[in-house]
């Protein structure tokens, strides 16, 4: 019983693993502020093109490195102010970070995370066929 709440747990914290976080500058962040019906393509801070529409999960996180959602395309950044209306946030900017993080779906992560909780569900179900009718405990009766 251990191992299968082990198991779930190890799956529950690998869900998280299903995004690749890219950074993005302030100055980038201003591009993504007014909507224009078209995809931006962003250089990351880590080599990478990004593509952001108005579907993506974009980020900004404070000096006490919280997270918080920021919807492209739908805030306003200022030279002191970020405000985002629709999530009822304001923030001056020298409460966050002068980045933002934009989190885009791993295809392949998610295909392992599947494939290795299908994997372990069907091995739990294995080893239970496997192993119905044995005597588990020596009672001695």
């Amino acid at each position: 019983m251990k191992k299968l709440v082990a198991l779930l747990v190890a799956l529950a914290f690998g869900s998280m693993a299903c995004y690749n976080t890219y950074h993005i500058s302030m100055d980038q962040m201003k591009e993504l502020q007014a909507a224009e019906g078209a995809n931006k393509v962003m250089a990351t801070k880590e080599g990478e093109q990004v593509e952001v529409s108005t579907g993506t999960r974009l980020f900004v996180r404070d000096v006490d490195n919280r997270r918080y959602p920021i919807t492209p395309y739908n805030f306003k950044l200022t030279g002191s102010q970020l405000v985002a209306s629709d999530r009822d946030y304001i923030f001056m900017l020298s409460q966050i970070k002068p980045e933002g993080e934009v989190d885009l779906l791993s295809t392949p992560k998610t295909v392992l995370l599947i494939a290795g909780g299908a994997g372990a569900v069907a091995g739990l179900i294995v080893v239970t066929i496997l192993t119905a009718g044995q005597k588990s405990f020596s009672s001695g009766q």
